[in-house]
């Protein structure tokens, strides 16, 4: 089955669905529209001469031209390359370079970090228009199950970006098993296209009767409006800006403002990252109706978890139980044999082919089609499973292996603390510590002293952060997660620069972060 006909599964070929936020007005877009474009998109590709399983890039914010070449390349047998807008020139270049691309479109905002040595087509350009004044391709060419559709790169936090070779298969198991339990969703797509969680969302929808909501961009007033606007029932993101919509209606709530009526969301989804109890608890507290899930996925799998088979109910922050055509193991990195507490190997008709051109990557991470996350876990007696910790973010302090998340769920608990991210600055006695950035409640004050004091009180003493730093807001990477990795760097460079001091003792750090330095998410 093609990608691009997902598009072909719409009940109703003139229900609307797409509504193009992005535009302005915001635009709706009919099922027969959607895979018109599509298809017109695809002919214009094929028209150019483009080789079968030639890769296409696309480098644009979000936009609702952004589905035409999303469906259009795999509809015309190419192989789709979104490209992440925040990586600069070099890495564009690196990519292109890396997966032959042969072709990049672009919105006008990025035409400039496109390599020169690659041939351009800028949305709303006369080449565009041309692209799509061919016929429509009378059906998606035909192909086989295990031909690449997607490639999709990494974030590259830890060195170059890697690229992710996802089949037909791969997606369309993915989507179909996934959407089956969600049909008809008015679906909230905020995050960045070229972002997996994105474009998954916005398949989900459309192969199941859905309709997408796009925004052009992320901000928790526009992500609160739309909800209310288009009565949206089920909304998806990163913790971050989930975290980021609960901060904006709070401070709603303090200025005397009216709170958008909300209570069309059924469904909240976070994934991509890890989620806090806290958090959890707040979403719940915005969306009393909704049932408000820890979503877990991976560039190389989405697929894991679903519900209880005996339909228990599922603990806050589980991610789920192994969905039934899926298999999962936790797997003792000490030992390598299977446990109750491990790394999380999966082995599905969704993991990826392999990495791109990394045979040394390829034969780290799948084993017998044995996908190595690199995520821990734990499992409980009912099947429960639970995210500790990446193997790459833990730390070790005197000996004890710490998990920032399982530190930040502790931090988060407190009425005061907002968000918490937690990572480690290096020490001379004990080799790494723990240090934390902490965003306080609107309307609510903290001292750092409070924050240590509450870690001593519910926590091991190791685990408690020898440094404090309050910031108006968490950074985002790229990926529109947690910028862990700059927090990591700017913490090394406060604890560098700041006066020594008894890191055992639990004295007040009274350094701040001002916007100026940290950059607020967007």
């Amino acid at each position: 089955m093609n990608v691009a006909e997902l598009l072909e599964r719409a009940t109703h070929s003139d229900a609307v669905v797409l509504i193009d936020r992005s535009a302005s007005p915001p635009e709706p877009v009919t099922a027969a529209e959607l895979r018109d474009r599509a298809l017109r998109c695809g002919a214009g590709l094929a028209a150019r001469g483009l080789a079968p399983s030639a890769r296409v890039g696309l480098l644009a914010g979000n936009c609702g031209e952004f589905y035409d070449v999303l469906f259009g390349a795999p509809a015309a047998g190419h192989v789709f390359v979104p490209l992440n807008t925040k990586l600069p020139a070099e890495t564009q270049a690196y990519i292109a370079h890396d997966a032959e691309v042969q072709l990049v479109i672009s919105d006008r905002e990025h035409a400039a970090l496109v390599p020169p040595n690659v041939p351009n087509i800028v949305i709303g350009s006369p080449q565009w228009d041309e692209l799509h004044s061919h016929e429509p391709l009378p059906a998606p060419a035909d192909v086989d199950d295990e031909d690449v559709a997607v490639h999709i790169y990494t974030s590259g936090s830890t060195g170059r970006p890697k690229g992710v070779l996802l089949t037909h298969r791969n997606i369309t198991f993915t989507v179909l098993e996934y959407g089956a339990a969600m049909p008809g969703e008015v679906m909230l797509v905020s995050a960045p296209l070229y972002h997996k969680n994105a474009s998954m969302s916005s398949k989900l929808a459309f192969a199941n009767g859905g309709t997408v909501i796009l925004l052009g961009g992320f901000t928790a007033s526009g992500y609160i409006d739309a909800i209310s606007e288009h009565r949206v029932t089920m909304c998806s993101g990163v913790p971050t800006m989930f975290a980021l919509v609960t901060a904006e209606v709070a401070a709603r709530v303090a200025a005397g403002e009216q709170i958008p009526d909300l209570s069309s969301v059924q469904r909240a989804f976070i994934g991509s990252a890890p989620l806090t109890e806290a958090l959890h608890s707040d979403v719940q507290r915005l969306l009393p109706g909704a049932l408000v899930t820890n979503g877990y996925g991976t560039t190389e799998a989405v697929l894991e978890f679903g519900p209880h088979p005996q339909g228990k109910p599922r603990p806050k922050i589980s991610v789920g139980h192994a969905h039934p055509k899926v298999q999962l193991r936790l797997v003792d990195p000490g030992t390598g044999e299977d446990s109750d507490a491990g790394e999380l190997w999966v082995r599905s008709p969704g993991v990826m082919a392999g990495y791109h051109n990394l045979p040394e990557v390829n034969a780290e991470r799948l084993t017998d089609g044995w996908y190595h996350t690199g995520d821990l876990m734990t499992r409980d007696a009912d099947g429960w499973y639970f995210f500790v910790g990446r193997v790459d973010d833990m730390f070790v302090c005197a000996g004890e292996n710490i998990y920032p998340d399982a530190v930040e769920q502790m931090l988060e608990q407190h009425p005061a603390v907002h968000q918490a991210v937690v990572v480690p600055v290096p020490d001379e006695l004990k080799g790494q510590l723990p240090a934390a950035f902490v965003r306080i409640e609107p309307g609510r004050t903290l001292t750092t002293d409070e924050v240590k004091h509450h870690a001593l009180s519910n926590g091991p003493a190791y685990e408690h952060p020898r440094h404090v730093w309050f910031v108006p807001e968490i950074p985002l990477a790229s990926t529109a997660k947690i910028d862990r990795n700059g927090l990591v760097r700017r913490a090394a460079e406060l604890v560098r620069f700041a006066a020594p001091t008894d890191t055992d003792t639990v004295e007040p750090n009274t350094a701040d972060i001002s916007a100026d330095t940290v950059p607020p998410a967007p």
